[in-house]
């Protein structure tokens, strides 16, 4: 067994197998005292069955649970205290059981960890982390999928695509400058930007939302899309969807004549979304001079061959820049912009 299958073998992949393996420990190290952190449903019912399985071999301390503290535990010798009262019972707690799975886990265990409770032997789930789980974007996920889906937006409602504006928001959400998306569409990514802005407190940004909203104007040799895909919606329609964001401007029209002629900028956040090499070879020109340092290109359909044109376009403008371009989990690539020269 090389170190990754023992490091594997080490892992507890759910609460049951915390169980068993907490049962298994009190087997071989009778009397070790025990905190379990988070009072559920299964924290009950493991202290009444190791109460009936192991007898005294197994003396639990507490249970940890702020929500519930002072309520009464499973069993009489087991009391449901809070985090601060667990630090001072510091001394009486050989082993902690944390009985929860899910997004709070690695708060839990940082918060164990600075506390006088660090020494101690933890249990605990080694849940692979999946950051669409987190609670604070989950909890905008969902508020944009029943927002949108009632007002008939189905295109770009990919949970995965909205953690890349989502984590990139907040990384740029103190540097100068606005955001920009080209290619809206019905504007579901435009509607979620949107809201990130105003979940970061970014109400003093500008969102510039460009699209012809009448389709793909032209396509070359190395594009799929056919002018006119992409045509079914409005400025109208997206206005609409947009009305509850006073920091959003809409402009219609060819992205190539609207943008080069104005004078916007500087931008900290950019979402290309146009799928085709010539606007995207265009905006890669145009944004580049417009980015602040630190700002970031985002690239939405890079990784698809379907878009190869974007790809091929993006690869082509930064093959002598000193930005590397980076490719996200969802096939997005992104350029951070290096301090100008």
């Amino acid at each position: 067994m090389n170190e990754g299958e023992r490091i594997s073998a080490k892992k507890i992949p759910d609460l049951d197998h915390l169980q068993r393996r907490l049962y298994e420990t009190l087997r071989v190290r009778p009397g070790l005292r025990v905190a379990l952190f988070g009072y559920t449903y299964p924290a009950a019912r493991l202290v009444n069955e190791f109460f009936s399985l192991l007898g005294g071999r197994f003396v639990p301390v507490c249970i940890i649970d702020n929500r519930r503290a002072g309520e009464p535990g499973p069993v009489k010798a087991c009391p449901v205290v809070s985090f601060d009262e667990a630090r001072d019972l510091a001394a009486n707690i050989d082993l902690i059981a944390v009985m929860i799975d899910g997004p709070s886990l690695s708060e839990v265990l940082g918060q164990i960890t600075d506390s006088p409770l660090r020494g101690k032997e933890i249990l605990f789930v080694h849940r692979d982390h999946d950051p669409l789980a987190g609670r604070e974007f989950a909890a905008l996920a969902a508020q944009a999928t029943e927002a949108l889906h009632k007002r008939g937006v189905v295109w770009y409602t990919d949970e995965r695509n909205w953690y890349s504006l989502y984590q990139f928001m907040q990384q740029t959400a103190a540097l100068e400058g606005d955001v920009a998306e080209f290619g809206v569409f019905q504007g579901g990514s435009a509607w979620f930007l949107a809201r990130l802005m105003g979940h970061f407190g970014l109400d003093e940004k500008l969102l510039f939302l460009y699209d012809t909203f009448a389709g793909i104007p032209e396509s070359s040799s190395l594009d799929l899309v056919d002018v006119n895909d992409f045509s079914g919606n409005s400025a109208e329609r997206v206005t609409q969807l947009m009305s509850g964001f006073p920091n959003a401007r809409i402009v219609p029209g060819d992205i190539k004549q609207t943008f080069s002629g104005s004078n916007e900028g500087p931008f900290s956040l950019v979402h290309v979304d146009c799928d085709q090499y010539e606007v995207t070879r265009f905006l890669c020109e145009q944004l580049y001079p417009r980015m602040t340092p630190g700002g970031v290109m985002l690239f939405q359909n890079y990784a698809f061959g379907a878009t190869l044109g974007e790809r091929i376009a993006v690869d082509g403008f930064f093959k002598d820049k000193p930005e590397a371009v980076l490719t996200g989990f969802d096939g997005a690539a992104f350029v951070v912009r290096h301090p100008c020269d």
